[in-house]
């Protein structure tokens, strides 16, 4: 009966791992991280909040089981969207399918949702550097600083000499759009290299630091626990400015 348009709260409980809670705020979804939230990724949330409208391929009644004997008592998980709760037992053999308990009747659905309920908080976290609606006003890399004109433009210290307009904005591009391939916790790792972006919304700046540059790009956000890993293709779009466009060879004239 609840509309997944309208849940407000989901907490995955499991007997290895410490429980997931997310909740909704406004429009958003936060991950709670043991001492902070931090924005959850809405695909994440969303296959999650499927729980609510999937189509069973078999269903049966309780009394009519061995529930213990199909892993759901105890459960191997539990998760509870609002006050819905759906308890997740085992697989069965022929169709890999998963037996999951909500109120007196077991259902048998596809196997969608182990790697969530499985998953460490980070997982949940959101994969973009910034906020999709965050405006960069300056950008401070290693060995340049990007900042933002009352133009319109940009302007980059110390001068670059392939520092054309449409570069400097393809630079701020790439770091608005960046997205990881996937989210860990911050190992806490040090570090001597940091961005530091500014942004028109907040107050205080996000201070990156970067772990590693190979085999994979790692760039970690301390304030919310976690580190980035971006593909190494995304390293010379993000440090360095895109080189100018090279110019047309004359046309030759036949026999020249």
């Amino acid at each position: 009966a609840l509309d997944p348009a309208t849940a407000t709260s989901i907490t995955v409980s499991r007997d290895l791992r410490p429980p997931l809670t997310l909740t909704r705020q406004g429009d958003d979804w936060y991950i709670f991280t043991g001492e902070r939230e931090a924005p959850a990724a809405g695909f994440q949330v969303n296959a999650l909040l499927r729980l609510l409208t999937t189509t069973a391929a078999q269903h049966y009644a309780v009394d009519t089981l061995d529930v213990a004997g199909l892993g759901l008592e105890p459960p191997q998980a539990t998760v509870t969207i609002d006050d819905i709760e759906f308890r997740f037992g085992a697989t069965e053999a022929l169709e890999n399918r998963r037996y999951v308990r909500h109120g007196d009747t077991v259902y048998l659905v596809d196997d969608q949702y182990q790697h969530l309920v499985n998953a460490d908080w980070a997982s949940f976290v959101r994969r973009g550097l910034l906020d999709a609606g965050d405006r960069i006003t300056r950008l401070e890399l290693p060995g340049m600083t990007l900042e933002h004109t009352a133009d319109g433009g940009w302007q980059v210290e110390p001068v670059q000499e392939n520092a054309a307009a449409d570069a400097l904005q393809t630079l701020i591009d790439n770091w608005q759009r960046a997205q990881a391939l996937y989210v860990r916790r911050y190992a806490g790792t040090d570090s001597s290299e940091s961005v530091t972006i500014h942004t028109q919304e907040a107050e205080q700046p996000v201070v990156l630091r970067i772990i590693s540059h190979t085999p994979d790009l790692v760039i970690a956000r301390p304030d919310w626990g976690i580190q980035d890993h971006l593909t190494t293709g995304l390293e010379e779009s993000l440090f360095t400015l895109p080189a100018p466009p090279q110019d047309a060879p004359p046309d030759t004239a036949p026999g020249d």
